[in-house]
């Protein structure tokens, strides 16, 4: 008895400590999400930019709120402080072509700090100085792009069809900051037409019986015309390049479909229907049926060779065979028993026909179309 009142008396005093362990752990979080709200936390941690922003939004709603009055006194000189420094070391880092992204970045910054402080009420007393800086960011802007651009400008000049491609995404932020200029606009366009791969599409051969290669050779222009494989890869007819070279070929050949048909049981169940009673009573009250649901599968397939060869370097860049393949499937039902159970069933009892074989080539032929576009889109990333 002794033993039982001692478990007794531990398990009062483990509740007791549980429940203090849990009003503990309740005082630690709030006191957490306290110095969140207030910015204390990020304060201790030295991100002095954060500590004012939150102080400072603490404020605006808040204006008597102590805790976020002293984090704010001591976290925005120190906040702008830093930033103008991080603004000032990197104005003079020469080494850095892109430094003024730097200069931009760091202003920004100061800036947001100064629209909520100036919604504090401190704004513009001691240390609390608010300065939007509009001059520095629009002098940051204009050289962040124009450092861009002449660094695209210079890779541009070199010819290189990879180099036009790096000159175009230097095009792309110089725009972030200089807005929609009609001059950075027509470098890009430069850049992306000396960056841009011209792809031939040969004719496609069939070996044996199979696809038909004009349509065929037809489906994939019309396909990569509408969804480019690349950006920077412009396709068509190799006849329509009359005028020009380009600067590979696509040869597709295709082997000779093949059909494989198959049929099988993928299913089973049994039904059960109660029949209305018969005065006689010699008809059974219950009758049963077995319904046997059953597929059949049709796989057209042929074989597919890519090869892409390459005009300056003489040579076959790309080889890839793959298998294509089409699949055409459809199910019903086979009653086995009485007939009469499967009164409140909804059944398709008659075998659906097969496909035209045209309708399964033409399905296959889309197929082919959408493996050589993955294929090839792997390819020239």
């Amino acid at each position: 008895m002794r033993q039982v009142n001692h478990i007794r008396v531990m398990a009062l005093d483990l509740r007791f400590d549980l429940r203090g362990v849990v009003a503990l752990s309740s005082v630690c979080l709030l006191l957490f999400l306290s110095g969140c709200a207030t910015g204390e936390t990020a304060f201790r941690q030295g991100d002095y930019a954060e500590a004012a922003r939150v102080s400072a939004d603490r404020l605006s709603r808040q204006p008597n709120a102590e805790s976020a009055r002293e984090v704010f006194l001591n976290a925005y000189p120190q906040a702008r402080a830093e930033w103008l420094s991080r603004a000032e070391s990197a104005r003079r880092d020469s080494a850095d072509p892109f430094r003024w992204e730097r200069v931009y970045e760091a202003y920004e910054v100061l800036r947001d700090l100064a629209n909520r402080a100036a919604l504090t009420p401190f704004a513009g007393q001691g240390d609390i100085v608010i300065d939007y800086f509009l001059d520095e960011i629009e002098e940051a802007k204009v050289n962040a792009a124009t450092a861009r651009i002449e660094f695209a400008d210079n890779l541009l000049k070199e010819g290189d069809l990879y180099q036009a491609r790096a000159a175009y995404e230097h095009y792309t932020v110089a725009m972030r900051y200089a807005g929609q200029r009609e001059d950075i606009q027509r470098k890009l366009d430069a850049a992306h037409v000396a960056g841009t791969s011209q792809l031939g599409i040969d004719p496609v051969v069939a070996r044996g019986h199979g696809l038909n290669p004009e349509e065929l050779t037809a489906a994939i222009v019309s396909d990569f015309s509408e969804h480019r494989i690349h950006f920077f890869v412009e396709a068509a007819a190799s006849s329509s390049w009359d005028d020009r070279e380009a600067d590979q070929y696509l040869e597709v050949v295709i082997g000779e479909m093949s059909i494989v048909r198959e049929e099988s049981e993928v299913g089973e169940r049994i039904v059960h229907h109660e029949l209305p009673p018969r005065p006689e009573g010699e008809e059974p009250r219950e009758v049963s049926a077995t319904i046997v649901t059953r597929e059949k599968r049709i796989v057209a397939s042929c074989p597919v060779t890519l090869s892409v060869f390459d005009v300056a370097r003489d040579q076959w860049v790309f080889e890839r065979d793959v298998v294509s393949q089409s699949l055409w499937s459809s199910q019903w039902e086979v009653v086995l028993g009485d007939r009469r159970a499967i009164v409140e069933e909804e059944l398709r009892l008659a075998e659906p026909p097969d496909p035209e074989l045209t309708e399964m080539a033409q399905d296959l032929a889309r197929h082919v179309v959408d493996d050589v576009r993955a294929n090839l889109r792997a390819h020239f990333q």
